[in-house]
């Protein structure tokens, strides 16, 4: 029989994970974090190519083709077959600005790719604890389902004695079916919250082994040095450093980029030659100005973003703490005031009772019970989702 219980415990033991061992879990496999490291993969090659020059231009010219006999090519000098060459080069500094501004790109992917992985990982957070209240408020309204039963049990023995023991009876029966479809309630979430949960993770999860037990929370400071880990504002960064780039790419445009062209000329009884010929695109009508002008603009637009979201962030945390330190303060009231005194008296009418005290008021005080204890599970598991939101907000996993 140890033996068995022992075995059986282990089980128990290899099934339950706690809520970082799940996180870790998702953040290996979950598909939407493949697609953005895909995505990151393919960044290098377009970093690699924004060091390539273009692609040269190669040309096949058949010079002056006589109607009357397209056929013969040493008819006169001026009939000649020609291969063409040309070959554009970025001005000095282009390709460093090019590389500069792909590579601006790929930390505002990077970025993207850290914030899904927080959200992703807040999500895991949040619902693993509304599963852990949602259990919490099954097993307790259980127990009552049990409690009600005996009441009316009791109720029905005092029937020849208790004027009033039908009346006390119609309250255990009115109070044991709103426990039922409470019950019934935290069931059918439950299944959907697993539901969830299974999909963030990426597999199914038997039980989930961390306890809802309260710590003071850190001090608001805490949190707010540490708003700029948040990959949000990061990748707000980020992005200002792409309009960056680009305003200092677009400002080398106005220097035209050389070509040099090559051509071989092939003459039928005369002799060959060569001939090369050096160019560049004039920017005569601003075109490159107006560019660099807009792109200016939009680095300064993307500046006025990220300065912009730091102080919405700054404000997001201010009024989360508030809320975390307000649930932790319901707590302690319920806790450590409220839940004791309701023990006491609950003490109290059940040595009543036997005296023949009213059992009416025994009903109302076991539902006053039951919802107190309700709220402290959902105060307890507000207070940890508060939580896992402040650390998502600070770039904490």
């Amino acid at each position: 029989m140890r033996t068995l219980l022992l075995m059986m415990l282990s089980m128990m033991v290899l099934h339950a994970q706690n809520i970082q061992q799940l996180i870790d879990i998702a953040l290996k496999k979950h598909p939407s974090l493949k697609t953005i490291e895909h995505r990151l993969s393919a960044m290098d090659e377009k970093i690699s190519l924004s060091q390539n020059f273009s692609n040269p231009d190669i040309s096949l010219t058949i010079n002056d083709i006589q109607f009357s006999d397209p056929w013969s090519r040493d008819l006169e000098p001026m009939q000649y077959q020609a291969v063409n060459f040309k070959q554009k080069f970025p001005w000095f500094g282009k390709l460093d600005a090019r590389k500069k501004y792909t590579e601006a790109q790929k930390n505002v992917l990077f970025d993207s790719y850290e914030s899904a992985k927080l959200a992703l990982a807040k999500e895991i957070r949040v619902t693993a604890y509304t599963i852990k209240e949602l259990e919490l408020r099954i097993k307790i309204v259980e127990e009552y389902i049990g409690v009600s039963r005996q009441n009316i049990a009791l109720y029905t023995s005092y029937a020849s004695t208790e004027s009033k023991s039908h009346t006390n009876s119609m309250n255990a029966s009115l109070l044991l079916t709103k426990v039922k479809i409470k019950a019934a309630k935290y069931k059918a979430l439950l299944e959907s919250q697993k539901a969830k949960l299974t999909y963030l993770v990426n597999t199914k999860v038997k039980h989930i082994s961390d306890p809802l037990r309260i710590h003071k929370p850190k001090s608001l400071g805490y949190y707010l040095s540490k708003y700029a880990n948040n990959p949000n504002y990061t990748m707000k960064l980020s992005q200002n450093d792409v309009a960056r780039s680009n305003k200092e790419m677009l400002a080398l445009d106005t220097a035209p980029d050389p070509f040099v062209q090559v051509g071989y000329f092939n003459r039928s009884n005369f002799n060959d030659y060569a001939s090369i010929s050096i160019g560049a695109s004039m920017p005569l009508y601003g075109s490159e100005e107006l560019k660099t002008e807009a792109a200016r603009k939009e680095m300064l637009a993307t500046a006025s973003a990220s300065l912009d979201y730091k102080y919405a962030l700054k404000s997001e945390i201010k009024t989360l703490y508030a809320k975390f330190v307000e649930a932790y303060t319901i707590h302690k009231i319920l806790n450590d005031e409220t839940l004791p005194q309701l023990e006491h008296m609950f003490e109290l009418t059940q040595a009543s009772i036997q005296e023949g005290g009213n059992l009416f008021e025994y009903t109302n005080l076991l539902e006053q019970k039951l919802d107190l204890e309700e709220d402290n599970i959902a105060i307890k598991a507000e207070f940890f989702r508060i939580k896992a939101r402040l650390k998502s907000l600070i770039g904490e996993i």
